[in-house]
């Protein structure tokens, strides 16, 4: 028997009760032998399809399922299938399952088991298949076969009740398939939040006074604003209210601006729920134009024509169609809204969430670091144009960094204040720091300045492998290395490879939509040393980090932003940061910054 999650005698705990038809399959796909694991309504992004089937060998099959009855949908003469209402009249269904299956193919595999260097195409080892129960196999693949499908639809294979009856095994397996990558499918696993409530609770994270405040909500306002510098828990704490929010039976939706945040987000709003006993299938995580694309997909899906303005990058683009089809009438909304790193929002962004997306008396949170503005935005959070945005209470303010290591967080304040201008925050070494993240670690330091800018991808490359050799306990999953260019990153991968090390890396010489790909599949928990753009790393943190500093004048807020993803260890173990500087005006910050020690004095700094 299949493992089923969650098994038959728990199946309430799904948000919506399964109808006649997905019960049926899922009885069905339980009597899969036990190497299957078949998730109930799991969460996968925006989808959440019927079940999914997964195999360590076989791969991966998602199943839609579509309890429509014989009689109540037909084709037309145009080929497109319509749906006969109450009283008797036919009407064109804005359903269409193929599609649907084919997208939660896509997402699957680009975001949840692909390889940033895998091809754009999805393989066979992961499946998708509509299944109408109440159909025979032939009137179900009559029904949908219809001239509009496209040919990646039509790879999406339609049964109908026999085949779940008679034909189940090639339903999941297909044509079958090479055997994925144990590493794909572990990280599948991981993202597959079902929903199955663990009980007990999972033993709760500490969390600083401040950010259990902002999970707890303590004045019970409806639009709050908070901001505080890295490492001081502002994630955990928008986490953790995430969770909270579903305890409730609230729908929440985290947004970022970054791709590769929304994942992480995920994960910390999933652990949480554990803690809280939550239904994690309540919390969808994106990034803002990834949950604006499936508004305008949606909206056409529903027969609203939406078109873009002329000569208008897609970022753009994307918004101003989904603005159009709130505009037109289409309705997705949630109780709460959170916004992690808003400084890489807009007021337009924020507004438009505020007033479509967000059901009425909903609750929004905005979390800020106005030093890591690496978009030339934060401008949008001074007090001026937030009149606009609805808030009407103070800032609530986060101080200490929790993340870094105690005697890194004085050079990170030094750094920051003599060479960024703007708004910036400066973090303090919290007197709670051990009770909250453990045993306070320090770091072991180094600045390495170079003549040539071109050189920075081959040095940053050169010291990664340096520290793997000389420190032979450090293990490679726990290295990252953050440039600013892909091709400079192209290089450091090419001297770490060449040392013996695998990457898991997002840099690509290829255009844009290449090295957006790249992003959805970067997962910075995979095996082996990771490679980023500081951009692209917003957001994670690891122990060992080597990071490069170029010459424009950018460059010195991405290089603060680069230092402040390094956290201690929380066992008293040191960790590691090496940065390699190109720009003579800060090649005499090598000393200060390898030799900083904090004042005995004061806990705060900067």
């Amino acid at each position: 028997m299949a493992n089923l999650r969650p098994s038959l005698d728990n199946l309430n705990q799904l948000l919506e009760p399964l109808d006649d038809g997905e019960l049926a399959a899922i009885r069905a796909l339980s009597t899969l032998d036990d190497g299957w694991t078949v998730y109930v309504k799991a969460r996968v992004g925006h989808d959440v399809p019927c079940a999914i089937a997964v195999h360590d060998l076989a791969g991966v099959c998602v199943i839609e399922v579509k309890s429509w009855r014989r009689g109540a949908y037909r084709q037309n003469a145009q080929g497109g299938v319509e749906r006969r209402d109450n009283l008797g009249g036919w009407h064109r269904s804005p359903e269409r399952p193929r599609f649907q299956a084919d997208r939660y193919r896509r997402t699957i595999y680009d975001q949840f088991f692909a390889l940033p260097s895998d091809g754009p195409d999805t393989t066979e080892a992961i499946r998708a298949v509509v299944v109408l129960p109440d159909f025979s196999n032939v009137e179900a693949v009559e029904l949908l076969s219809h001239p509009s499908v496209t040919d990646r639809e039509r790879k999406i294979a339609v049964w109908g009740g026999d085949g779940l009856r008679d034909q189940l095994d090639q339903i999941v397996r297909g044509n079958g398939c090479a055997h994925p990558r144990p590493e794909s499918i572990l990280r599948l696993r991981a993202h597959l939040l079902t929903s199955e409530v663990t009980t007990p609770p999972a033993a709760p994270v500490t969390l600083s006074p401040a950010a259990a405040d902002v999970a707890r909500n303590p004045t019970g306002a409806r639009i709050r604003r908070v901001r505080g510098p890295a490492g001081s828990g502002k994630s955990f704490g928008l986490a953790a209210r995430a969770a909270r929010l579903a305890a409730e039976g609230r729908r929440v939706l985290v947004l970022s601006f970054n791709v590769t945040l929304a994942s992480h987000l995920s994960s910390l709003a999933s652990a949480r729920c554990r803690e809280y006993g939550a239904n994690p299938t309540l919390v969808t995580c994106s990034n803002f134009h990834t949950f604006c694309t499936r508004v305008v997909q949606d909206a056409e899906l529903l027969g609203m024509e939406l078109s873009a303005p002329r000569g208008r990058p897609w970022a753009e683009a994307i918004v101003a169609k989904a603005k159009q089809a709130f505009a037109a009438g289409f309705d997705r909304r949630f109780d709460a809204i959170l916004v992690d790193e808003g400084q890489d929002f807009a007021l337009e962004w924020w507004n438009l969430l505020r007033h479509h997306a967000l059901r009425r008396d909903g609750e929004m949170l905005l979390v800020i670091d106005p030093t890591q503005d690496l978009y030339g935005r934060a401008t949008w959070a001074d007090e001026q144009q937030m009149a606009g945005a609805g808030f009407d209470g103070p800032w609530t303010d986060l101080g200490g960094s929790y993340r870094m290591p105690g005697d890194l967080v004085g050079p990170a304040n030094q750094f920051a204040t003599g060479h960024l201008g703007g708004a910036r925050l400066s973090a303090d070494v919290p007197a709670d720091r051990r009770e909250v993240v453990g045993s306070l670690g320090g770091s072991i330091r180094r600045w390495r300045n170079v003549e040539r800018v071109g050189d920075i991808g081959i040095e940053v490359g050169r010291e990664v492998v340096r520290l793997l050799r000389e420190h032979p306990t450090l293990s490679p999953r726990d290295v990252a290395f953050l440039c600013e260019y892909h091709h400079d990153g192209v290089a450091a991968v090419a001297e770490i490879e060449a040392a013996g090390f695998a990457v898991h890396h997002i840099f690509s010489r290829n255009p844009d939509d290449a090295r957006r790909r790249r992003k959805y599949r970067f997962w910075p928990d995979a095996d082996g040393v990771k490679g980023s753009t500081v951009h692209s790393f917003k957001g994670w943190q690891t122990p060992a980090l080597v990071m490069g500093v170029g010459v424009e004048e950018r460059s010195k807020r991405i290089a603060y932003v680069a230092m402040t993803r390094v956290k201690a260890y929380g066992d008293g173990r040191p960790s590691f940061l090496s940065v390699i500087n190109a720009d003579p005006s800060l090649a005499d910050s090598k000393f200060a910054f390898e030799v900083w020690a904090p004042p005995q004095a004061a806990l705060r700094v900067g």
